[in-house]
């Protein structure tokens, strides 16, 4: 696996990334067996395969002890009323050149309006996406085209500004100025990993939808698992369960799916950021391979809970590879050295904070490695 990695790495460099398309499958040793599971090889923005949603309620009649639906994916989308940003700000504004941007509140809805000054577009918000972690995007109806607009919300600095990867140049027309409009198959991406049950036949079908990143996003449909736990049959439960999958598949398909994982970004057609990319980053540091599972997604971050904040609660995960001491027994299961420096806070040298001004946030670099100062 490590040649296999240092093989993708050279060519990279050779004929560069945007060019190269290697399909994980060549790569991932290990596959999870084929079996008469429905949900065989499930994958996030998979659609249902004829088989019907239950929603998160119906899931919690069993898994009641489950608190998924107080993480951040499961509000990765919502309806403008529900957005605690409109709640706290009902009048939001911005202005670049001769256009000024306004989201206010109007009745029900929220309304995006832009102006020049002597015309004006309004169109009432369909869509938030992002619960405002780091910040919120809006996605709007403009003479029957979905469009993402212009502006975003930021948490940090708790106001408009111009959204992650649209031109920050002065638009050249009021038509230009409200926004991006959003191509068929890529709405059905952006849908398809911030919501539920939002693509059928590979159409958008936004009146299908459930707000959020549902358990059913991961595990897939249930109905065939509701039937199948009524009829008691636990040996064919017909549901997917992604920790079965060895760990690089795990994180670079899987997760890596909606996070984006290296063959994603590989294929990419231009330059990106890609810090904000984790199952890519993980990929470059040492020891990510189909083996180990102590280097996964999963093994830091548990899908079902909200993500830790607090640095140190990551040292126990660091010490599951790497000796807490210099004078500590190696093992087979933890037989990386300690580090000369320090015994706690381990991720504030190794993933350090990586400012994306664009996007007023630093974000985690989970590319685990020995960072210089002057690198960062």
């Amino acid at each position: 696996m490590k040649a296999v990695k240092i093989i993708l790495i050279l060519i990279a460099a050779v004929v560069g990334l945007r060019f190269i398309i290697y399909p994980a499958s060549q790569i991932a040793q290990e596959r999870t067996k084929k079996t008469s599971e429905p949900l065989q090889n499930w994958k996030p923005s998979d659609e249902a395969r004829d088989i019907k949603y239950v929603g998160t309620q119906k899931c919690l009649e069993c898994h009641s002890k489950n608190k998924q639906i107080d993480t951040p994916m499961a509000h990765a989308t919502m309806l403008p009323a529900d957005s605690e940003i409109f709640k706290k700000n009902p009048l939001l504004k911005f202005k670049t050149g001769p256009y000024s941007y306004e989201l206010a509140k109007r009745g029900s809805d929220i309304v995006y309006t832009v102006t020049d000054g002597v015309n004006k577009i309004s169109e009432p918000i369909a869509y938030c996406f992002g619960e405002g972690q780091k910040g919120q995007v809006y996605i709007f109806y403009h003479n029957g085209q979905l469009y993402e607009s212009k502006v975003t919300f930021y948490k940090t600095i708790q106001s408009l500004d111009f959204t992650v990867a649209q031109s920050r140049e002065v638009p050249k027309s009021l038509d230009e100025a409200i926004g991006r409009p959003i191509p068929a198959d890529e709405a059905v991406n952006c849908f398809s990993c911030h919501s539920t049950a939002a693509v059928q036949n590979k159409q958008l079908k936004p009146s299908n939808m459930t707000q959020g990143i549902s358990c059913e996003v991961c595990h897939g449909p249930g109905e065939e698992h509701i039937n199948a736990v009524k009829a008691g049959d636990v040996k064919n439960l017909r549901i997917y369960n992604p920790d079965k999958l060895p760990p690089f598949d795990l994180s670079q398909e899987f997760c890596g799916t909606c996070h984006v994982g290296f063959e994603k970004v590989l294929t990419m057609e231009k330059d990106v950021e890609t810090i904000r990319f984790q199952p890519y980053r993980l990929f470059n540091s040492a020891k990510h391979d189909t083996t180990d599972p102590r280097l996964s997604c999963v093994a830091c971050h548990d899908p079902h809970e909200k993500t830790q904040r607090d640095p140190t609660f990551y040292d126990a995960k660091c010490f599951a590879c790497h000796l807490s001491n210099p004078g500590e027994a190696k093992t087979p299961k933890r037989n990386a050295p300690a580090c000369p420096v320090s015994r706690q806070n381990c991720v504030s040298c190794h993933m350090p904070k990586t400012d994306v001004p664009e996007m007023h946030f630093k974000f985690t670099d989970h590319w685990i490695h020995i960072v210089k100062p002057d690198k960062r």
